[in-house]
């Protein structure tokens, strides 16, 4: 297989970003500065031979999606492997609420985040595998070509940690900006980082 270019980055800045809020799941929307950030990032990308955007299924992702797809001129396509990770019991609420809740799990996340587990939620390696398949089967269906990618924090954290060969205790210190992509190689053989898109 030829090396396919994927351009995996964060939504853009939405509410919950800015009240430290776990939107998880929810139809959380953008502000307008995640609006700025989403073009921004499809004017930085409009001079690479971008096919596709696959978007997370969440609405913030799907928005900045379209926002990239626009300037682009290219198709916004759904994919769940890129959605964000599955924590009923978190969605909506505020991380420092969180943290205060004893039975909500929050404090091991912050602490251990590799062996949390709470009933119905994804665990990180669940996320991790079903990011790294996703991206893996975009390559496939691509090859030789370039895309974009639409995700959340969490994805992305645990994708650039499955690349470095790095263990879950280093998940808190990996910085995600807002709608910058994140360079990824991926061939036959290899998926690996080729560094910030800026």
């Amino acid at each position: 297989m030829e090396t396919t270019t994927i351009y995996l980055l964060r939504h853009g800045r939405t509410k919950a970003n800015e009240e430290e809020r776990f939107a998880g799941r929810t139809a959380e929307p953008l502000v307008e500065k995640g609006r700025i950030q989403a073009r921004r990032a499809g004017e930085l990308l409009a001079t690479r031979p971008v096919r596709a955007v696959y978007s997370s299924p969440m609405a913030r992702t799907v928005e900045t999606s379209e926002i990239i797809a626009g300037v682009l001129h290219a198709p916004v396509i759904l994919e769940p492997g890129l959605a964000e990770i599955r924590i009923p019991q978190w969605d909506g609420r505020l991380k420092r609420d969180l943290f205060e809740d004893r039975e909500s799990g929050y404090r091991l996340w912050k602490q251990d985040p590799g062996s949390f587990r709470l009933p119905g939620a994804e665990t990180l390696v669940d996320l991790q595998e079903r990011a790294v398949t996703a991206l893996k089967a975009m390559a496939e269906r691509h090859p030789g070509g370039e895309v974009a990618a639409v995700t959340h924090l969490a994805v992305m954290r645990c994708v650039i940690l499955h690349l470095n060969r790095k263990g879950f205790d280093h998940y808190g210190k990996i910085e995600v900006k807002n709608a910058i992509p994140l360079v990824l190689r991926c061939s036959s053989t290899h998926l690996y980082v080729d560094g910030w898109l800026q």
